[in-house]
């Protein structure tokens, strides 16, 4: 159907040049009378060509009509001179042929191609007048004027003029040949169609009734799978080695494989592709008549674009050699080209709609498990951000949803041939392989679970076979995430074809946009597709030995293969043995390097995301270094490989990448109101056009539609795709890296600003602040012993210190967790390589004195910091008295609860709050001695220990402490999202009064505000006022509150089991909005608080990733601070660590919002000005001249366009945020009013060129000129005028949306524009102004004949200038007038600059703002900042 459309476009002016333009003003009479009443003289027509002259002989003609020619020239009978007279020419005295001709074969003609000036024209007396001055002209007397004959009435006259009469216009009886042609092919495609539907129904009659009968029973056989075949998530499927699957779904074969063959679903996250995906699998198989049938439907469509171009071409006269040589004539022409390309549209259109389904329609419908092809249907939901509750908004979408569930819009479909593996069939949908599964009989997701345990998985130790590896990857695919970027052609092609184009200059501005849209779309595409098909070559235990050059995408679950250093890990894997250091920043945004380390072998589960974390590698992640086990005689670092392709972590975030959830804006939900309100003033154009332009002949609908065109303009989606890539430019500028353009708009609308703490808001790494040893007597209080000198600590505090870590070194850099690496380094300790293979490391305290030599201590065994957890241990033998010390360190809360009560200090809680309520980091540290090594405990049984066995009976041994420090640009970053009007909110793992004291210190609580802090005590919610230790009730002192609730001086904190408690009560939503600080939230806990958030108002989350990750991907805009170049773990990450990042992000969204609306109303604008100069120029039946099209079209709106978007963004938030509707109030009234005073204007412009002398009775007379030029339409002072006024019009359009400082720079500060705007100033300026000149005559405008200007007084041009197509034969303003024309479009630009700028941006915003301040819309919600 959009390529009819093109063809259209190109038919369009085509369609009327020798069809004419007969319409005339519909509410007055041309030229009748002047300003006093008199009737208007009648017009000079110059020019007039007359009729020849025929005689008996040749003798008879005038001296001024002799048959005299040049030397070496005949003089021929069609009355010209020609070198040789051929047989083609006739006489012209016989009148198109000697049939009707007959009786003037004794008539010769005299010279041909006298012209003559008419000075009173009079259009009803055209003939008498043209005989009077041809005679004249000729030198007879005028009384021989009424001697000489006319043709067809005098036959005996010896002088006639051969006023030769009109053929009849030829027509078609649509009986002749061709279009026998096209009858037979419609019919045949029709009658194809017919038959293979009723072919088809009896092919599937039994398939259908079957499945009727089925769906009625309940009853479904083994051998008849439902058509419905739905997907609610992965489960038990064959691991086929050709052996029989039991009920269990495990093979028989094989009893040490029977856990590899498990599908399960786990509970990570990203554990299994669209868990709660619903699928619809249909089956269908190929026939060959179906073949035939889709064949000719493919040569139909073929013939439609065929027989379109042979009109277009027949009309050029490239079919045939001449013009209409195929289809007659113009209007004919026009009229089966209308109707072809209705029907061709209508063709297309069904094409399109169905375009995913079609083929299918043309195959037979089947068991999905015995076809061919598998037809996947999706039902997608789309998400609406930020809805209005507009009731107009509801109904339309509802209609909408309507419309797209009956027509089945809401599904999408994919179609995908069936393979086979290992005797099973298979399909690939969306990267994931789905095999059919017998006993089930459905397609599945085939994935290995290789067991829930540690010693389970360390079974798999030996590797596997390679007849295995290749069944499973077979089942699986290959270890590889295929990203299928398409060629540059074909996504010009995609882009290009999703608008409607009209006209070869806007396509050209087009296909540019479309350029810029797939650069950059390429730009990210490649940049994914980089990420996802990284292929290796990878060292992996088979067949019991070790096999070199194995492709990594050759990698199955199962296979234990080497890691090595500087590489990139292909798959996930848990390690076997050794330790590995990863840097995750690609993949989790994690800014430092993690260590991993080998799990143990015990029956403790196997959690991926939980504890067992620290014993999995992830794909995508670059391996640093790796430290072998000392007892490991290969010295290499094995792991076993769980989940490859597409079910990796990393597969997983580029599967939501490649195949997103689709999301609406409002902003999109209301561009399909105003698309409705534009439909409906295009339709009413449309009828205008039709009456005014040639009262519905189909010229006029041919302008009709050219009208509706213009309305919606082509460039609208261009502009929107241009604003976008220049915002992410901008912002990559900035070192923020933007994965999904449509969310720059939405991070415009941000309204709250979710925050993690460390690492986010504070700095890196913590500041080691001292220990506190706990107190001899637990009764009492802590001394005030804190100290930050190692040697002068208690010494089992000191070793703890020392020893309780997971810190390692690279490279002679310590990696780890800062906390962990703040600490160590402040204990001076040294790590050294492990004296043992038993041991993971040894440590060497500080020296006390010179001449002793300090003795290390070994770490035996290791349990790494979990945040389920909240704590880490370790085992640590000291060689000084061969004892084995047991070492805990965690929260307080976690060491508390673990530690032996009795040994907790009554002060305990107190002393920990006190602390954390100074901005410390509070840990807790409590300590075991096991006894002596070899005789109370042995090194097997330490290896063999669970973490819960380890870490039970420590006593409490003292607090460890550090400073939180902010960065240097928290407090200004904070102070200026709140001026912003953006509430900002803590999300942290940290306790609640060292959040608390940050949000005071960083300015998100204020110094004199209160607060409150909740907390969960035996499953019961207890608040407490933070600085007076009181139990309150906080609905009590909230209620006390005499002020708004936005405006209330309390705020409160929760810890995360208050959370959880609030959101089992169902109470949390009631405080959200009063609470600040969220602490010891876990990952699953962030995520849902930013959901809640999310329900209040547009959310954005800001952490360093890791335990972030999912809150950064849960919110509408996530901001990771990674180090990478490019994450994926959110739609926005930066390098730049700084928190002023969030600042600079909201500042470019809100601009490149505004922007956007910007660039939308200039474009409803253009079209609103386009329609209204059209139907004027319609009314006056006066076409602009082309150069003034391709000024608007090709260089006016396209710059201005492009200008716009170079706005930058406003150099501190504003207290607003840029509107989202369209059609929104504010949005109405500054484009309805700059759209009424540019009508009045232009209309005025018309009311008073009618009140000029000089004007009237000059005005232009369709019926008086050439109307088959139709280039040349706009030779008069009506196109004139109103091109004039109305390009001034265009490009000021885009100097008002541009002013607007609140969001974006002020508008003088956008040089492009500006620099854009005083060009089109001074060159519209120079055309009115200036007297004749070549370049006003390019645009036809102040211009006219040559001689007709030398003749008012002008010097003659010596430049070419095409004769004019007017009586008057210029049209060249008064001089005083031009001068009074540039002052009105001075007033109409002053006008429209004054209602933007100061009325609708000063008066009116300010009095919108300052009324909604006082009294709030219903729906919308004040946050307190």
């Amino acid at each position: 159907m959009r390529v009819a459309i093109q063809i259209l476009a190109a038919f369009l002016f085509a369609s009327i040049t020798l069809d004419g333009v007969k319409a005339i003003p519909v509410f007055h009479h041309i030229n009748d009378y002047d300003k006093q009443g008199n009737v208007c003289p009648l017009p000079l027509k110059q020019k007039v060509e007359c009729p020849v002259l025929c005689v008996t002989n040749h003798d008879l003609c005038p001296q001024a009509l002799a048959p005299n020619c040049p030397t070496g020239q005949t003089f021929c009978l069609d009355g010209t001179c020609q070198e040789s007279c051929g047989e083609e020419i006739t006489n012209a005295c016989l009148c198109n042929g000697e049939t009707i001709g007959a009786a003037y074969t004794n008539y010769v003609p005299c010279m041909a191609g006298q012209l003559v000036n008419i000075t009173h024209y009079d259009a009803e007396k055209e003939l008498e007048q043209t005989r009077s001055a041809c005679t004249s002209n000729a030198g007879l007397a005028l009384t021989d004027a009424s001697s000489i004959g006319i043709w067809g009435v005098d036959t005996t006259n010896p002088m006639i003029w051969a006023e030769c009469p009109e053929l009849p216009l030829p027509t078609f009886t649509f009986t002749e040949p061709m279009w026998i042609a096209v009858w037979a092919l419609a019919g045949a495609q029709a009658g194809l169609l017919i038959l293979w539907h009723l072919y088809k129904t009896g092919r599937e009659f039994t398939f259908h009734k079957s499945m009727q009968k089925a769906a009625a029973t309940g009853v479904l056989h083994a051998d008849k799978l439902p058509i419905d075949e739905k997907v609610n998530s992965p489960s038990l499927i064959s691991d086929d080695d050709k052996e029989d699957i039991t009920e269990e779904g495990k093979t028989t074969n094989d009893e040490k494989n029977k856990d590899a063959v498990v599908l399960r679903s786990t509970d990570s996250e990203t554990s299994s592709l669209q868990d709660s995906e619903r699928l619809r699998f249909r089956g269908f198989n190929i026939d060959y008549i179906g073949l035939f049938v889709f064949g000719s439907v493919v040569c139909t469509t073929l013939l439609f674009l065929v027989f379109l171009g042979c009109i277009v071409n027949d009309y050029y006269g490239g079919l045939a050699g001449a013009e209409f040589a195929v289809f007659l004539e113009s209007e004919l022409s026009s009229k089966i080209f209308c109707a072809v390309w209705h029907i061709a549209a209508a063709w297309f259109g069904c094409i399109l709609l169905f375009r995913k389904r079609i083929l299918n329609y043309f195959r037979i419908e089947n068991y999905a498990h015995n076809a061919h092809y598998v037809q996947i249907e999706r039902r997608q939901e789309e998400q609406v951000f930020l809805a209005d509750g507009s009731k107009l908004i509801a109904k339309l979408r509802h209609f909408e949803q309507l419309a797209v569930k009956r027509l089945n819009m809401d599904i999408v479909v994919e179609t995908h041939k069936v393979k086979y593996t290992s005797g099973l069939k298979y399909f690939e949908y969306q990267c994931m392989r789905y095999v059919f599964n017998a006993e089930k009989h459905k397609f599945e997701p085939y994935e290995f679970d290789l067991g829930s345990t540690n010693n389970k998985l360390h079974e798999y130790s030996n590797g596997m076979t390679t007849e295995d590896a290749k069944k499973r990857q077979g089942l699986l695919g290959s270890n590889l995430i295929k990203v299928r970027v398409p060629s540059i052609p074909l996504a010009i092609a995609q882009d290009y074809f999703q608008y409607f184009q009209m006209g070869l200059v806007q396509t050209c501005i087009i296909l540019v946009s479309a350029l810029v849209r797939v650069i950059l779309r390429l730009r990210a595409e490649y940049r994914i597709k980089s990420m996802a098909e990284h292929v290796d070559e990878v060292c992996v235990l088979r067949d019991g030995e070790w096999k070199e050059g194995i492709s990594s995408a050759d990698l199955v679950p199962g296979d234990v293969f080497e890691v090595r250093e500087k590489t990139q890990l292909p798959c996930d894997a848990v390690i076997l043995s050794g330790t590995v250091v990863v840097n995750e920043s690609s993949l989790t945004g994690e800014a430092m390097p993690v260590r991993k380390i080998e799990m143990n072998k015990d029956d403790t589960v196997y959690d991926m995301m939980g504890q067992g974390k620290i014993n999995t590698l992830f794909a995508g992640t670059t391996v640093m270094q790796i430290t072998p086990n000392g007892n490991d005689s290969t010295k290499r670092i094995r792991a076993l490989a769980l989940r490859t392709g597409i079910s990796s972590e990393k597969g997983m975030l580029i599967h939501k990448i490649l195949f997103p959830s689709p999301v609406s804006f409002i902003f999109n939900e209301h561009i399909k109101l105003a698309i409705c309100f534009l439909l409906l003033w295009g339709g009413i154009a449309f009828a205008l056009t039709l009456w005014w332009m040639g009262r519905g002949n189909i010229t006029s609908w041919f302008y009709g539609v050219f009208i509706m065109s213009q309305i919606f303009s082509p460039l609208l989606p261009a502009a929107f795709t241009i604003n976008q890539s220049v915002a992410a430019a901008r912002m990559r500028s900035k070192k923020i890296l933007c994965l999904d353009l449509p969310r720059i708009n939405l991070s415009g609308k941000v309204r709250i600003f979710c925050f993690d703490k460390t690492g986010t808001l504070t700095r890196e790494g913590l500041e080691f602040y001292g220990a506190v040893a706990s107190p001899k007597d637990l009764d009492g209080t802590f001394e005030e012993n804190r100290t930050d000198d190692p040697l002068k600590m208690d010494k089992i505090v000191a070793m703890g210190i020392a020893t309780c870590h997971a810190v390692t070194k690279v490279h002679d850099q310590f990696i780890g967790n800062p906390v962990d690496i703040e600490s160590f380094n402040a204990m001076k300790w040294d790590l050294q390589a492990p004296a043992d293979p038993h041991f993971l490391d040894t440590l060497c305290p500080p020296q006390v004195n010179p001449n002793e030599k300090a003795t290390p201590v070994h770490v035996l065994r290791r349990f790494e910091f979990v945040h389920a957890r909240a704590s880490q241990s370790v085992a640590v033998l000291d060689p000084a008295t061969n004892h084995v010390h047991v070492f805990l360190k965690g929260s307080f809360e976690r060491v508390k609860h673990l530690s032996v009560q009795k040994t907790i200090p009554i002060q305990y809680d107190r002393t920990a709050a006190n602390y954390a309520r100074e901005g410390c980091y509070v840990l807790s540290l409590a300590h075991r001695d096991m006894g002596e090594l070899g005789q109370d405990i042995t090194m097997e049984d330490i290896k063999t220990m669970t973490r819960d066995e380890l870490e039970k009976d420590c006593h409490f041994a003292g607090f460890v402490l550090f400073r939180n420090m902010l960065k240097h640009d928290t407090v200004d970053a904070i102070t200026e999202l709140k001026e912003g009007d953006t509430r900002t909110v803590m999300i942290t793992g940290d306790t609640a009064l060292t959040g608390i004291f940050i949000a005071r210190q960083c300015g998100m609580i204020g110094p004199h505000q209160r607060i409150l802090l909740g907390d969960s005590v035996n499953g019961t919610l207890v608040w407490n006022d933070v600085d007076s230790g009181l139990q309150v009730d906080v609905d009590e002192i909230l209620e006390d509150d005499p002020r708004e609730s936005h405006e209330k001086q309390i705020e409160l904190a929760i810890t995360g089991r208050a959370f959880e408690t609030l959101i089992a009560q169902n109470k949390m939503r009631k405080y959200l909005l009063n609470t600040r600080v969220f602490a010891r939230m876990t990952p699953s806990d962030k995520v849902q608080c930013v959901r809640l958030h999310m329900e209040r108002g547009v959310t954005a989350m800001c952490g360093d990733g890791g335990n972030d990750c999912g809150a950064l991907r849960a919110a509408h805009v996530g901001l990771a601070l990674s180090e990478a170049e490019a994450s994926i773990v959110s739609p926005f990450s930066t390098s730049n660590r700084s928190i002023m990042q969030c600042v600079e992000l909201l500042k470019q969204g809100r601009s490149a919002l505004a922007t956007s609306f910007a660039n939308y109303k200039f474009l409803i604008f253009y079209g609103e000005c386009m329609a209204c100069w059209e139907l004027l120029m319609f009314y006056f039946t006066v076409i602009a001249p082309q150069s003034i099209w391709i000024t608007i079209d090709g260089f006016s709106t396209p710059f201005m366009t492009f200008a716009i978007t170079q706005a930058r963004p406003a150099d501190k938030l504003g207290p607003s945020r840029p509107t989202a509707k369209p059609v929104g109030p504010y949005t109405l009234v500054s484009s309805l009013g700059v759209i009424f005073i540019n009508f009045w204007f232009i209309v005025a412009s018309v009311i008073w060129l009618f009140q000029q002398d000089w004007f009237v009775c000059n005005e232009f007379d369709s019926t008086a000129v050439d109307s088959a030029r139709w280039w040349l339409l706009g030779d008069n002072y009506e196109s004139e005028i109103i091109s004039l006024v109305i390009i001034f019009q265009f490009f000021h359009n885009g100097a008002l949306v541009n002013f607007g400082s609140a969001f974006r720079q002020s508008w003088w500060r956008n040089y492009v524009l500006v620099f854009f705007w005083c060009c089109f100033f001074v060159s519209t300026s120079y055309l009115i102004l200036a007297d004749p000149n070549p370049y006003s005559c390019i645009f036809r405008i102040n211009c006219g004949t040559p001689e007709v200007l030398h003749e008012i007084g002008y010097p003659m041009p010596t430049w070419h200038i095409d004769e004019y197509n007017s009586p008057l034969g210029h049209n060249v303003l008064p001089q005083n007038f031009r001068w009074r024309l540039w002052g009105f479009v001075l007033g109409n630009i002053a006008t429209t600059t004054i209602w933007e700028r100061i009325i609708v941006q000063g008066f009116l915003r300010s009095w919108v703002m300052k009324r909604n301040k006082q009294n709030p819309p219903k729906n919308r919600t004040l946050f307190k900042l």
